[in-house]
């Protein structure tokens, strides 16, 4: 029988959700005996020097995704892999386009991680309108799309970028516990307030530096913020304004954000939107305490309708700050969720993808 070949189509390794899924993947198609391609468009990224053993790199070399697009078509004519998978909406679009332009027994499959709608409506009119028409007129062509939560397929059948019995949801894995390094612990006699995240609009971390300002006169605690991104110099200065700036720390990236959730007294997620959050996942798996904006996304459901975490309305700090308050205080406890994690393990989701990424071979898996 044929080996199994997959290419996994990314912009860059940018350390975000998407890309580390990818690579979790990447491992796991290795290890069930599926030769993998990472492919990606622009050489970059702080997860370059993490590619899984036996996984092969491809680096096309270009400044921006679309501009990837020709070279893409001819990786696809050369290699000829089976099945093309591409995450994030610019790698969606650069590969269906260039799939166009390869041999048509090429299944595309492409991953939606986000709520459709913001992504394609989050710029200028010219730009939304772009996104939707290449959009609607490029995942309709798609073998299979594929949604990380109920809601991201709702999103995608409301915004009609594809048939809805194209669309199948299979969540993200959850990132197995690591073993605690005590050298790499946040060291710190204060209760530590955690979150992670890109520095960006999307997760609304002035809410959180609200809702902290408010924390801090019941309180006496710290604010570590994990990531990088275009807002630091907003936020910095917010926490200044707030007067909290000695009480905050934005460590930029981290590799292993795990080490910090281990030593975290909560964890706050206070996203506007999400798709399938990886932090917030393991932040659960580590056992954090967890107060979450109750956001379009598969907050909810990580979190089983706030079971297993504080679930806040989008953009209220008073409630936000209410909630790590009660955590800070001791009188909110949760259960533990390792059962519940169970339908996000890795190795049930690489079935998942296997089996539809490659229905020929179902006992093959």
């Amino acid at each position: 029988m044929t080996q199994r070949h997959i290419s996994i189509f990314l912009p860059s390794l940018d350390g975000g959700g998407a890309e580390k899924v990818m690579l979790a993947l990447a491992e796991r198609f290795v290890a069930r005996g599926v030769q993998c391609d990472l492919v990606i468009a622009i050489n970059k990224g702080q997860l370059l020097d993490q590619i899984p053993e036996g996984v092969r790199m491809i680096k096309l070399g270009k400044k921006k995704t679309l501009a990837s697009t020709f070279a893409l078509a001819n990786y696809l004519r050369r290699e000829r892999p089976q099945v093309l998978l591409s995450t994030i909406f610019s790698a969606n679009i650069t590969a269906m386009l260039a799939a166009m332009m390869a041999p048509r027994t090429i299944r595309v499959a492409l991953r939606e991680a986000d709520q459709t709608h913001m992504v394609i409506g989050g710029g200028k009119r010219i730009k939304t309108w772009a996104n939707y028409i290449f959009g609607y007129f490029l995942y309709h062509r798609a073998y299979a799309v594929i949604a990380v939560s109920d809601s991201v397929k709702s999103s995608l059948i409301r915004t009609r970028l594809a048939h809805q019995s194209a669309i199948h949801v299979i969540r993200n894995p959850a990132s197995p516990a690591t073993v605690v390094n005590e050298s790499r612990v946040h060291a710190s006699s204060l209760p530590l307030v955690l979150a992670c995240g890109r520095l960006e609009a999307q997760k609304d971390y002035t809410t959180l530096l609200r809702a902290f300002t408010k924390v801090r006169k019941h309180c006496d605690a710290k604010l570590a913020i994990l990531g990088e991104g275009s807002l630091l110099e907003t936020l910095q200065r917010q926490a200044r304004d707030f007067g909290i700036d000695e009480r905050v720390s934005f460590v930029g990236f981290s590799s292993d954000p795990q080490q910090w959730m281990y030593r975290s007294t909560v964890f706050v997620h206070s996203s506007r939107h999400e798709g399938m959050s990886n932090v917030l996942m393991e932040a659960l798996t580590c056992g954090c305490a967890i107060v979450a904006t109750d956001c379009p996304g598969g907050t909810r459901e990580i979190l089983a309708d706030g079971k297993y975490g504080t679930l806040v309305p989008v953009g209220d700090d008073n409630a936000m700050a209410t909630a790590i308050i009660d955590v800070l205080q001791g009188k909110m406890r949760f259960p533990n969720a390792s059962e519940h994690l169970r339908k996000f393990d890795i190795e049930v989701v690489t079935d998942t993808y296997l089996k539809l990424l490659f229905p020929q071979d179902r006992k093959g898996t």
